[in-house]
């Protein structure tokens, strides 16, 4: 195949896995095409990854690090990462090799077999222990009952897709994006890939950045919550005319009771309902916020790359 291929991936704490992914995820580009290019994003990682990434950038001319100022998160790394990639074929992946690179070329395959822009990975068994799999479950069954978006069950960002299909996902500007919904929007034909995912490290996604993750995927792609509100809203005023016309009649043909108790218990409910119901509207306009600020979703402090560091030792022999 003659095409430029790019591999990208981003970097936190990824030292123990990195060196491997790339010399791996190289070999498996060797077996598509002899053009490749590695875009490997470092998220602000803490520890040591980006120098070791250097070094390999030192070694091999295909290898390219894009700094990140900070670290603003995976989904932001993962689209700076493909804002970089000049391949006429992308392959995104994660470096901690929980997705095999070998898995490249039989994507390859797909994506000409079927004729598709785009080859997801999808996992036949979701991985890790039963909080785990129980909060995937819990945040795919939510996502589809209140979103207009639907994804498929366990499906990972591992993917191949073509330049049209990339420059397609890159013109959503989301300041606060979720990656696998956006691949959805962006449309053309899709296929997935069935694959397994091994557990080689501890995720860096826990109880409360799931719950945020499930919170922003909703109120980002659907308006569905609103719409429950207001009819829930008017299904309970509805119920409140029909009790209040009962209060009203009962005092009208007979004695009135005292009901203290259950004049409070429905005054807490009812209290307790604003302040969820406030606190979803909340949620609705803290996004509305952060889109018309119009901040950059990442900054790039720096691109390391072979070319930058020959044209750099020019500059300093000729002083």
């Amino acid at each position: 195949m003659t095409c430029k291929l790019s591999i990208v991936t981003t970097l936190y704490r990824s030292r123990e896995t990195i060196e491997e992914f790339i010399q791996r995820a190289i070999a498996a580009a060797e077996a598509v095409t002899d053009d490749i290019e590695v875009v490997i994003v470092n998220d602000g990682s803490p520890d040591d990854s980006a120098a070791i990434v250097r070094k390999s950038v030192d070694a091999d001319p295909r290898i390219s690090l894009v700094e990140l100022s900070r670290n603003f998160g995976h989904h932001h790394a993962m689209l700076a990462g493909l804002d970089h990639a000049r391949g006429d074929l992308v392959f995104l992946i994660d470096s901690d090799l929980e997705e095999p690179p070998e898995l490249l070329p039989e994507m390859a395959d797909v994506l000409r077999e079927k004729s598709v822009d785009c080859v997801y990975g999808l996992q036949q068994k979701r991985r890790g222990g039963y909080v785990e799999r129980m909060s995937g479950r819990l945040f795919y069954w939510l996502f589809r009952t209140l979103s207009d978006v639907g994804i498929p069950e366990n499906v990972s960002t591992m993917r191949l897709m073509t330049r049209r299909y990339v420059d397609s996902l890159l013109r959503f500007r989301d300041k606060n994006p979720v990656f696998v919904p956006l691949s959805i929007l962006t449309g053309y034909p899709q296929a997935p890939f069935e694959f397994v995912k091994s557990s080689t490290s501890e995720t860096t996604y826990s109880i409360g950045r799931r719950i945020a993750l499930m919170l922003l995927a909703i109120t980002t792609f659907s308006a569905r919550p609103l719409m429950l509100m207001l009819l829930f809203s008017l299904l309970m005023a509805a119920l409140g005319i029909l009790y209040g016309s009962y209060v009203v009649l009962s005092a009208l043909t007979g004695p009135v009771q005292d009901g203290w108790s259950s004049l409070m218990a429905v005054v807490v409910f009812f209290f307790s309902l604003n302040a969820v119901f406030t606190g979803l509207i909340g949620l609705y306009v803290k996004q509305i916020l952060e889109e018309v600020k119009d901040r950059p979703r990442s900054i790039v402090q720096e691109i390391y790359s072979h070319k930058k560091t020959s044209e750099s030792s020019r500059v300093l022999s000729t002083d």
